[in-house]
């Protein structure tokens, strides 16, 4: 009986084992050894299929024992067929290396779409996003001329890693693709997690995340040379970059450089000149440890254009009009100059202590230098051609008003910065400073400046770590995690650029000559050095450093079952955020200088999403996320420049979000459907409001019963200039996102997209304001009638159709039509509270114009792309890219427009012609083309 029984367990054991059986893989390009990410690996007759992962990697588990065919296939390879045989005892492994379509007797290999799921088949392959997203593809290329904003996140809810590191800056949560401009070669390596989708590196935000991996050792083998041409930003671009690939001794090398220059891009008066170098080496101890250093940087200085009224762009006769050049000696020169060098290093290592467990720990730091260049001017008229009460329609008188247009449209120089004005003011402007430096006696003679060029610097020093691991607990259960660490200090203060002519500059506040009870004391910016006497490269007028801890940590669990796959995350983090003033400044003299008060966030956030596999093609998913976010630097601050007050009621703000959609993926078909809803709560804005349309609400406030302290002379103040912030402001962004790739016939792809979404504010927040001429008081200037308004600049309705030939003889073209609708314009706030429209009734005709908010019409553009490539003795390529967006030439594309803050001429609030937008334009036809050489 016993003996049975034995016999009876070991035929079990030897039959569950016959089914368990597991096959692993990797899918590589044969000519570079670089994995291929997002390839389709089916088992025929099986009804199993997976996509390989950002490594190229695949498995199946649960197999029986025995023979398989099988079938991988990827867009532009050819595709490859082997046999395999699962044994009993060991795991099957199975690396395989496809061929570049380079025959026009291409063999083809048909799918069935039951080889996805064969009758009695209980396994379904999971999904996976190692690949670009079917609609983000489409989107990111399509859209791009229409400044679209995907779901219309700011660009900070989208998070971006290097080698394993945040990157989004931690001042804005701005994405930081300045900071590797011109570096493209060795940035395409990239893993991308959609919306709320689960992410193996990081918890991810409402965006998604991205991991840009550059370490030497994954970078494609190769010396490769190239040169563009483009009437863009730029005009001309060279690129070399050679890259070792892995050498035997476990050493591998990386090395990238560029330069890109234009003497004038495609607005008149820009200029470009940057320079980006990188370099990576890895070392590959064994199959355990590894080792990564990096380090780039992409710097740069550019002539910059700004936005401006339609006004001047009809009198200028084109839509590119820049206000901030005019002619010197001859030559068109820039008011507007930005530069930024911000050098960067990460020291990466990777240890894989077993099959089942990773780890990733990684530091940077980086030292960055950004400056933007302006004038700025004391006791003088604003200087650019496009101020409101420069424009011909701020004069009163008709006739005059057209003698104006004629003579700004006939002459260019009337129409931009008159450069010989500004030296001739500040050399005629000749005068004493008594006491100097604040020395007793020290009366210093000299031409002082009344107009200069000044940089902006914001400067910063950043450092930080992060460690990532994961974890299989089994094939079925797999973990995640990590802890980053930043320290970020953000320098900002001035310099003087140019004295244009004068010999110095009188470091006093502007704003201080508002003060009625310190007339001299008010005007200092720094108290320490009063009357201080700037020259070019000295600080002036602010002084300070922004201070930024954070902390955080996260854990997430994937489940893995045969017809769902889920997972579940959450993240804890600490934000602690403080000034430092450098300057003790006359109007603050006691809140000015030294540390602020210290502030701690702590947040949390948790999601959790589901997917249902319909098969191995079809999938139905959703996902959602709850928590809360702490304010920005920028936001928390009434007037940073000057002073270390905290805005009032200071607090985080709330987000939740779920999105839900199908999703279809075979090897000629790619689909995604996505719904959402996001709501954004209690969030805080500091804002810029202009001083007449805020002096005006102030006049109707009732400041009878408020305490001023010792100093009551606020109230003498003619004008308003202090800090402007909102509370309780309310978001919700609603959608659909819809993408689609057909390859319905060999060579031949159709492409369709679109975003249909509404993403408006719900709330009415309070308006508080700050005056800068007393130290401790702050108005409650009542609601802000926005509710229902449209969050600005970007559409809200996009879409395109695309087709793409893809010849076997190694070329393609394609076209696209694009369209975007919904564009609605940043507006004032000020001047949507109740005591803007004073004296106004809803049937005055002016009321509609004073509180709508403006819409830019829709636009379209057709975009053509083609690309030739060339082997030559099997080593060597030769590729040749062409791109040309808006080929039609349609120059009426609005891409950004505000309500003019400045836009009540003589503080008159029922005249409509005083209520002007400024605007952006899309460029007309512009185009991009690049040859390399590769080896």
């Amino acid at each position: 009986m016993i003996k049975r029984l034995l016999i009876a367990s070991l035929l079990l054991l030897s039959a569950l084992h016959v089914f368990s059986q597991s096959l692993r893989g990797k899918v590589t390009d044969s000519e570079t050894d670089g994995p291929l990410a997002d390839a389709s690996v089916v088992l025929a007759g099986t009804g199993k299929i997976a996509a390989t992962a950002a490594d190229g990697t695949f498995s199946f588990t649960d197999l029986k024992a025995g023979a398989y065919n099988v079938v991988v296939t990827f867009p532009g390879y050819r595709p490859f067929e082997t046999s395999v045989t699962v044994s009993a005892k060991d795991e099957a492994k199975l690396d395989i290396e496809l061929q570049k379509n380079i025959s026009t007797e291409i063999p083809t290999v048909s799918l069935d779409e039951a080889e996805t799921e064969t009758e009695g088949s209980t396994e379904v392959a999971n999904l996976l996003h190692a690949s670009r997203d079917v609609f983000q593809n489409i989107s990111g290329f399509a859209w791009s001329t229409f400044r679209f904003r995907e779901r219309g996140y700011d660009s900070g809810l989208t998070q971006i890693f290097m080698n394993g590191v945040p990157f989004n800056d931690p001042e804005t949560g701005w994405q930081p693709y300045g900071e590797f401009s011109g570096l493209n070669d060795v940035t395409r390596n990239r893993y991308s997690s959609v919306g709320l989708d689960a992410t193996e590196f990081a918890f991810g935000d409402l965006g998604g995340a991205t991991n840009i991996d550059t370490r030497a050792s994954v970078q494609r083998k190769q010396i490769r040379l190239s040169y563009s041409n483009t009437n863009r930003i730029y005009r001309n671009r060279v690129m070399l970059t050679y890259n070792t690939g892995l050498l035997p001794g476990g050493w591998a090398l990386s090395v990238s450089g560029s330069h890109r220059w234009a003497q004038e891009g495609y607005v008149p008066g820009t200029f470009y000149d940057g320079y980006s170098y990188f370099v990576s080496a890895d070392k590959v101890f064994n199959k355990k440890h590894s080792l990564n250093l990096t380090a780039f940087s992409a710097q740069g200085k550019r002539g910059r254009s700004a936005d401006s009224f339609q006004e001047m762009y009809n009198i200028a006769g084109t839509n590119y009009y820049n206000p901030l050049w005019g002619y010197q000696n001859g030559k068109k020169r820039n008011s507007g100059v930005s530069s930024n060098n911000s050098p960067t290093a990460i020291l990466r290592y990777d240890w894989t202590p077993s099959t089942k467990t990773h780890l990733t720990a990684a530091a940077y730091t980086q030292i960055g230098k950004n400056t933007y260049s302006r004038l700025n001017w004391q006791n003088a008229g604003n200087p650019y051609p496009d101020f409101n009460r420069n424009l011909p329609s701020s004069l009163p008188d008709t006739v005059l008003a057209n003698d104006w247009t004629t003579l700004l449209s006939q002459n260019e120089s009337q129409r931009q910065l008159n450069w010989d004005n500004l030296y001739e003011a500040n050399r005629n402007n000749v005068s004493s400073t008594p006491n100097a430096e604040g020395i007793a006696g020290n009366t210093v003679n000299g031409k002082v400046a009344k107009y200069i060029m000044e940089n902006q610097h914001s400067d910063n020093t950043e450092f930080g770590g992060n460690i990532i691991a994961t974890h299989s607990i089994t094939s079925r259960i797999n973990l995640n995690g990590g802890i980053n660490y930043q320290w970020y200090k953000g320098e900002n203060y001035k310099t003087i650029d140019d004295l244009l002519g004068a010999d110095y500059w009188r470091d006093w506040d502007f704003f201080g000559q508002f003060d009625p009870s310190s007339k001299t004391s008010g005007r200092q910016s720094d108290l320490r050095t009063p009357n201080h006497l700037v020259r070019k490269g000295d600080k002036f007028g602010y002084n300070y450093n922004e201070n930024i801890r954070n902390t955080k940590g996260w854990a997430q669990a994937q489940f893995s079952l045969k017809k769902i796959q889920a997972f579940i995350a959450g993240e804890l983090g600490q934000t602690k955020q403080w000034r430092t003033g450098l300057m003790q400044n006359g109007r603050f003299p006691n809140t000015s200088l030294g540390d602020s008060e210290k502030l701690t966030w702590n947040t949390y956030n948790v999601k959790a999403g589901l997917v249902y596999k319909i098969n191995g093609r079809h999938y139905l998913y959703a996902n959602g996320l709850y928590g809360t976010q702490a304010p920005q630097m920028r936001n928390i601050f009434l007037s940073p420049a000057v002073r270390n007050t905290v805005i009032p009621n200071a607090t985080l703000s709330k987000v939740h979000s779920i999105e839900g959609g199908y999703l279809w993926r075979s090897p000629n078909y790619r689909a995604r459907i996505t719904g959402y809803f996001t709501e954004f709560l209690n969030e805080t804005e500091r804002i810029f409001a202009s001083s007449s349309t805020v002096s005006r609400v102030l006049s109707g406030i009732d400041l009878s019963g408020t305490n001023f302290g010792d100093d009551d002379s606020f109230l003498q103040v003619p004008i308003f200039f202090g800090g402007t912030v909102m509370q309780g402001v309310n978001r919700r962004h609603t959608g659909v996102e819809i993408g689609l790739e057909a390859k319905p016939v060999p060579s031949w792809v159709f492409t369709g997209a679109a975003s249909i979404g509404k993403y408006i504010y719900t709330s009415r927040p309070e308006l508080y304001l700050a005056p800068d001429n007393i130290e401790n008081l702050t108005i409650d200037a009542g609601k802000v009638y926005q509710k229902n308004f449209y969050v600005a600049r970007t559409p809200q309705t996009a879409a395109t159709i695309g087709v793409q030939y893809d010849s076997p003889k190694f070329w393609r073209a394609g076209l696209s039509l694009n369209y975007a609708g919904n564009m609605y314009y940043d507006f004032d706030r000020v001047r949507r509270t109740a005591r803007f429209v004073d004296g106004v009734t809803p049937q005055d005709p002016i009321w509609r114009t004073i509180v709508d908010q403006q819409k830019a019409p829709a636009q379209y553009t057709l975009d053509f792309f083609a690309s030739k490539s060339w082997r030559i003795r099997k080593k060597y390529f030769i590729n040749l890219n062409v791109g040309i967006n808006n080929l039609l030439d349609n120059q009426k594309i609005l891409v950004s427009g505000r309500d003019s803050y400045l836009n009540a001429f003589r503080n008159e609030v029922k005249e409509p012609r005083f209520y002007n937008n400024e605007l952006v334009y899309a460029p007309g036809l512009n185009y991009f083309v690049n040859i390399a050489f590769r080896m």
